[in-house]
């Protein structure tokens, strides 16, 4: 019995749900008969022998065209959590027997990560269908010292063996300037997801434009930007940016635009044209999606409206001020024409006055006048009897 020749093992990563390819090869002649032989955990699953196949599983074959060239390898199809294990290959010919052996793992990949707090005071993380349970870490923006943030993580596996996880942090501030970041990492570390969260308020006026802010994370390249309004559990689609072509989709066309120049570079901050009061308060959300990264602002945003007087109230309104300028008018002609008379009394009285003075005054000087002094010599005329 010849002895078998060992082939260094050869690792082999499948992902879920994906057809896999465990390689075997060998050396031939176009004369030899070849025996080939597939085990997994020491189980004969697949036979190839004279040019016929006998699987174990239809979800097996071998590539029978390139066996006469020395390939043995074995495709899985749809490989999924049963398809991990060691596998050994045995190629039999008329010269040489050959062993070679395939490690397996299995990965069902991260597709999706999302973020979002789950109430005011916590922040959820989340993933699902992944294989094997993979690492969840937190951060923040600025950080805070180690040992602050304490996550609660919940990981479960389906009916499939593909595990969600979940993961809740506590805020450590009632701030709105702190970003919550989640770090997910596969097992085997072949896939690093991230995904952040930013809450913030803003105020505005009625009949104004504001401008809400929102920038990507460093180095995100060929993302989607969009912009969402969130109003009493309604939910409205605002406009989508995708940086690789610069295509903009605007459900909003006439109150709210970007700079593309500037989406380009990350700055995604949302521009709305006049206000409509209460119409436009509520939360919009702005999320930049790219590979294995997703960035999620939610900002509040509060516009007070000015107060609209109703048509008969506003008529009746203008009805009183107009009678109580009329009043004050009148009143203020009472008091003016009061004044001018009581002026003219006391001009008529001091005229009065005067003139009563003026003629005692003669009256005085004439009296002197006609009463002869008691030292004033008595008139030529007079006789003097002797």
């Amino acid at each position: 019995m010849l002895e078998p020749l060992r082939q260094q093992d050869v690792h082999v990563t499948c992902i879920y749900s994906e057809d896999c390819i465990l390689p075997c090869s060998f050396t031939s002649t176009a004369a030899d008969e070849v025996v080939i032989q597939w085990y997994q955990q020491g189980a004969l699953i697949y036979s190839f022998q004279n040019g016929e196949d006998e699987p174990d599983d239809s979800s097996m074959s071998l590539f029978t065209d390139e066996v006469s060239h020395g390939n043995a390898s074995l495709l899985l199809e749809d490989s999924n959590i049963r398809s991990r294990g060691r596998y050994k290959c045995v190629v039999n010919t008329t010269m040489t027997v050959q062993e070679s052996f395939v490690i397996v793992k299995v990965e069902a990949l991260l597709s999706k990560i999302s973020i979002e707090a789950s109430s005011s005071e916590y922040v959820q993380c989340s993933s699902y269908g992944v294989y094997p349970a993979p690492l969840l870490m937190w951060s923040t923006e600025p950080s805070f010292p180690p040992g602050i943030l304490q996550p609660s993580t919940k990981i479960t596996p389906d009916s499939n063996g593909l595990y969600s996880i979940q993961s809740t942090v506590k805020k450590v501030t009632k701030s709105s300037h702190v970003t919550y970041i989640c770090i997910i990492t596969s097992k085997y570390r072949s896939q690093v997801w991230t995904a952040s969260l930013l809450q913030t308020e803003m105020t505005g006026k009625d009949g104004q434009d504001l401008v809400i802010p929102c920038m990507a994370p460093k180095n995100l390249k060929n993302f989607t930007l969009t912009w969402t309004f969130t109003r009493e559990e309604q939910h409205k689609e605002i406009l989508t940016y995708y940086s690789e072509n610069k295509k903009i989709v605007n459900q909003w066309d006439k109150h709210a635009k970007l700079d593309q120049d500037k989406a380009l570079m990350g700055e995604g901050s949302l521009y709305l044209d006049d206000l409509e009061g209460s119409k436009q308060s509520g939360t919009y959300i702005c999320i930049f999606s790219g590979s294995q990264a997703k960035h999620t602002v939610q900002t509040r945003v509060n516009i007070s409206a000015s107060r609209v007087v109703p048509q008969k109230e506003n008529v009746n309104r203008k009805l009183w001020i107009l009678a109580v300028v009329v009043a004050v008018l009148a009143l203020l002609c009472v008091i003016l024409y009061m004044f001018r008379k009581y002026r003219g009394k006391s001009k008529h009285s001091d005229q009065g006055f005067q003139r009563d003075t003026e003629l005692q005054a003669m009256h005085n000087e004439q009296t002197a006048e006609d009463i002869p002094a008691e030292n004033s010599p008595l008139s030529d005329h007079t006789n003097i009897d002797s």
